[in-house]
C-alpha cells in the first residue's frame, strides 16, 4: 500500500476592526516539504455589511492580488464549503490532514464565529468533520534554537522577546528586513515555511483535537523555554523602539 504523506492546511485570516469578522481567508494544503496540494484565497463579500476591515492602507494590495488571481471575492458559505471539500477529499484518499495556523487559537475561534455571524446563527461550525489541529506558533516555539532569545528583538514591554510570525520568519530565513503583509494569502506562505522549518527539527507535534485544547499564553511559554523570565529589561531593548 502506498504511503500517503501527512498534509497540513496552513490557514490565515484577517479580521475586521471591532467585531472580529474574518473578511480575508486563505489556506494552503501542503506536505512537510511545503509541496502544495491545494489552496484557497478569498475576500468575504458579506463581511462588509457587519463591520469595517483594516483596509485603507492595504486596499491597493488587495486590488493587485485580485488582478493576479491570488484572491477572489466569495460569500462565507461557499468558502466554508470549499475548505471542507478539500479536507474531505484528502482524508478520503488516505492522508492524515492537520489544520494549522500561526496562533491557531485565534483563527479557529473566529472562523466559526464569523460563519455564525454572517448566517445569523444558521451555521455555527467551521469544520464539517473532526480534524486534528496544530498551532504553528506553539510548535515553532518548542523547536526554535535557544540562540533566538539572544538575538530576537524585544517585545513592547522590553522584558520578553517578540515571537511574532514576522520575527520568527526573519530569524529562520535570515531576512532581517522582512515585513509581514498581514494579507491572508501572503501570510500563509511564510507561516507554511515556518511550519516546515519546525517539522525539520523532528520534534513531536503538539497536535490536539479541539480548539479548546490549544495552548494558551504561547508567547510566554516560548520565552520561558528561552530562559527569559520577564523580570528585567532585555539587553536588546532600546527603550521604546521595539519589534512587531
Amino acid at each position: 500500500m502506498t504511503h500517503k504523506p501527512t498534509l497540513f492546511v496552513t490557514t490565515d485570516i484577517e479580521t475586521t476592526c471591532k467585531k472580529r469578522v474574518a473578511f480575508d481567508i486563505a489556506w494552503k494544503i501542503h506536505d512537510k516539504r511545503n509541496r502544495e496540494y491545494a489552496r484557497g484565497s478569498y475576500v468575504i463579500r458579506d463581511a462588509f455589511r457587519l463591520d469595517v476591515p483594516f483596509f485603507k492602507e492595504k486596499l491597493g494590495h488587495y486590488f493587485d492580488d485580485a488582478y493576479k488571481h491570488l484572491i477572489q471575492p466569495a460569500n462565507i458559505l461557499d468558502v466554508r464549503a470549499e475548505y471542507n471539500r478539500q479536507i474531505a477529499e484528502f482524508q478520503a484518499a488516505g492522508h492524515r490532514v492537520i489544520a494549522c495556523a500561526y496562533n491557531s487559537a485565534f483563527d479557529f475561534k473566529y472562523l466559526p464565529e464569523t460563519v455564525s455571524a454572517l448566517t445569523d446563527g444558521a451555521v455555527t461550525r467551521w469544520m464539517d468533520r473532526p480534524i486534528e489541529l496544530l498551532d504553528i506558533w506553539d510548535y515553532w516555539g518548542q523547536t526554535v534554537p535557544l540562540h533566538y532569545g539572544k538575538v530576537a528583538p524585544a517585545s513592547d514591554s522590553g522584558k520578553y522577546v517578540s515571537t511574532s510570525a514576522e520575527n520568527a520568519y526573519r530569524y529562520e530565513f535570515m531576512k532581517s528586513d522582512f515585513v509581514e503583509r498581514h494579507i491572508a494569502w501572503s501570510d500563509v506562505q511564510i507561516e507554511s515555511e515556518i511550519l516546515v522549518k519546525a517539522i525539520s527539527r523532528k520534534k513531536k507535534m503538539p497536535v490536539v483535537n479541539s480548539p479548546k485544547e490549544l495552548a494558551g499564553a504561547v508567547w510566554k511559554a516560548i520565552n520561558t523555554r528561552l530562559g527569559i523570565s520577564g523580570k528585567e529589561y532585555l539587553p536588546q531593548y532600546n527603550g521604546g523602539e521595539v519589534a512587531a
